[in-house]
């Protein structure tokens, strides 16, 4: 086996309520995510070390990259002798909330598994994932998923509806750490969404669905922010229903059919925008 080649999907929080923060420094989540079509590949193949190459120059292949800490972390882990050259092409922007670095990881640990432990329960290569990020484990898992904790624990849920996002990248970007600082001087009013969202899911419809979406890092965007901009005219343009995914800056709309998803992303272009349709997977 030469090399394995995966994708990673962008990940879309339908909700995410954030609790208090616990003594680890940690915020308490529930959130219910899922994947769409937007996808960063990665072709994966055994070496000596570990190493990391990719098609944007603004990116770290160093230790600093999520993709190459979680090939030290399965090496570490599995005290396997090995390496990997890890090649990556970015499609996923980043600082949006799409969880592109944490799906880049989880890619990279599903192809070692493949390449080095077959016979690797799929828990054990998540519990890696949870020691390099809060969204690996989510990412190594795929599909639509309650996750609590910090976001290692996970719940697997009936499939999201099929759908069509259009998903919107403002040119600000909001760092995690800051946007959880804000929770904590806010105190914004706590979200109950996500046990309306799982049953909703369990109905199988979308129109129930996209009535529940919620993110409770939405009350604490700048006032100035492009996101409620976007987020009105993905409405105005047919969306069931929009949000900011994650700690921002991307939002998401959820159409039920691709010509309205398509006219959405055609009306609410800019300069300053970059538009993603993408069905659910």
């Amino acid at each position: 086996m030469a090399s394995i080649a995966e994708l990673a999907p962008a990940k879309i929080n339908l909700t995410l309520e954030v609790d208090e923060k616990r003594a680890d420094g940690y915020h308490e989540l529930r959130s219910v995510m899922t994947s769409a079509a937007l996808c960063d590949t990665l072709r994966v193949e055994k070496a000596d070390t570990v190493t990391l190459s990719c098609d944007r120059a603004d990116l770290p292949v160093d230790g600093r990259n999520l993709a190459v800490k979680a090939a030290q972390a399965f090496f570490a882990a599995t005290s396997i002798k090995g390496g990997c050259r890890i090649l990556l092409q970015k499609r996923i922007p980043s600082e949006a909330g799409l969880g592109g670095g944490s799906s880049d990881a989880a890619a990279v640990l599903r192809a070692l598994r493949k390449l080095y432990a077959p016979d690797m329960p799929a828990e054990e290569l998540e519990a890696i994932g949870a020691q390099v990020g809060s969204d690996v484990p989510y990412c190594v898992r795929g599909g639509t998923v309650l996750c609590r904790g910090r976001g290692e624990r996970l719940t697997t849920l009936p499939a999201m509806p099929k759908c069509w996002y259009v998903i919107v990248k403002p040119a600000e970007a909001f760092a995690t750490g800051k946007m959880y600082g804000e929770i904590d001087a806010k105190n914004p009013v706590r979200l109950h969404t996500t046990d309306a969202m799982m049953a909703a899911l369990g109905k199988g419809s979308l129109s129930s669905v996209a009535a529940q979406i919620g993110n409770t890092f939405e009350q604490v965007i700048p006032a100035d922010s492009d996101v409620r901009a976007i987020r009105r005219q993905l409405l105005d343009h047919g969306a069931l229903n929009a949000m900011m995914s994650g700690s921002g800056s991307a939002v998401f709309g959820i159409f039920e059919a691709f010509p309205a998803a398509q006219a959405a992303c055609d009306a609410l272009e800019n300069e300053n925008r970059q538009i993603f349709l993408a069905e659910s997977v």
